[in-house]
């Protein structure tokens, strides 16, 4: 009853693996088909998100919480933030396209990781499933059992 039950258990482990490898690729991809219908965004709306970091790091630099090199460095990169110069949308859309190409690409890489990686799954899996059956081997010979 034991052995059954462990070897229920080690073969049902690597299912669950691969459904959480597929889920975990499927959403990558997903990812990658939203960037690209959604389009890069506008200018106007670069703007507003740095507009938003800046005040976020004012509010943070005004908090209190930080002082000394600490504080002077926040406030050196909040001048920095504002100071940037404002992004011509020939700029964003290849940063876009490069975002997009660069998520495309580690998909890509993940998929032959992964592969490889279920390949070393099984044959761990076979090698662990030997030691059990050499285990219950042993373990008959020492202790026959009566029916």
């Amino acid at each position: 009853m034991k052995h059954t039950l462990i070897l229920t258990i080690l073969l049902s482990m690597p299912l669950f693996a691969v459904s959480a490898e597929q889920d975990k690729r499927v959403m990558e991809r997903l990812r990658v088909d939203i960037a690209e219908l959604k389009g890069a965004p506008s200018v106007e709306q670069i703007v507003e998100k740095q507009k938003e970091a800046a005040d976020d790091l004012l509010l943070v630099i005004n908090s209190g919480r930080y002082e000394g090199k600490r504080l002077a460095y926040l406030q050196q990169v909040h001048n920095q933030m504002l100071l940037r110069p404002e992004p011509t949308q020939a700029e964003v859309n290849r940063t876009h396209a490069a975002m997009i190409e660069h998520m495309s690409n580690n998909q890509r890489d993940n998929i032959k990781n992964n592969s490889s990686n279920q390949n070393n799954n099984f044959r761990e899996q076979q090698i662990k499933m030997r030691e059990m059956r050499q285990t219950m081997k042993r373990d008959s010979a020492t202790n026959p059992s009566t029916p």
